[in-house]
């Protein structure tokens, strides 16, 4: 009897294990999505302040700077994007895990974080969608900057 109990404990604690594993993962799932989040917020702010105060004085030459922020920030998020992906492998592999084998390894596969798997992530669809229409409304503003500095603004005639 006692040790019917005893294995039926065990079994619950090695449930729960896995339930507080897969919950630590998940918990760190969530933090890289909302890095994420915060990275394309906090580059939108920075772009369009300077983007701003380079349109205001006409200083094409400040515009280099939310380019390489744009560019900066895309990478970041593409490294906290890949790492979330790694993760959700891991989330994966416990969930498949035999209760017994619940070692609480918060560390995902080396061959999930590479340079490669970066760069591809820097490919995905959501950033490149987001970076790239950032990058491309810069350059809209460094030419018509361009066309105000040389004189092309628009006449206004009767």
């Amino acid at each position: 009897m006692f040790g019917e109990i005893s294995k039926l404990m065990i079994e619950k604690t090695a449930s729960e294990d896995k339930r507080t594993h897969l919950g630590m993962i998940q918990d760190v799932i969530n933090r890289m999505a909302s890095n994420s989040f915060l990275f394309k917020g906090w580059s939108i702010t920075i772009i369009a302040a300077i983007s701003a105060f380079a349109a205001k004085d006409s200083n094409k030459a400040l515009m280099i700077i939310p380019i390489v922020s744009t560019l900066l920030f895309w990478a970041i998020d593409g490294y906290y994007l890949m790492l979330e992906r790694a993760f959700r492998k891991l989330y994966e592999k416990v969930a498949g895990k035999s209760v017994t084998d619940i070692d609480f390894v918060m560390k995902p596969a080396l061959e999930d974080i590479t340079f490669n798997k970066w760069f591809s992530t820097l490919k995905r669809p959501v950033l490149i969608l987001f970076y790239g229409v950032v990058l491309v409304m810069l350059i809209i503003l460094i030419l018509v900057l361009d066309n105000i500095t040389l004189g092309g603004t628009t006449h206004h005639g009767a």
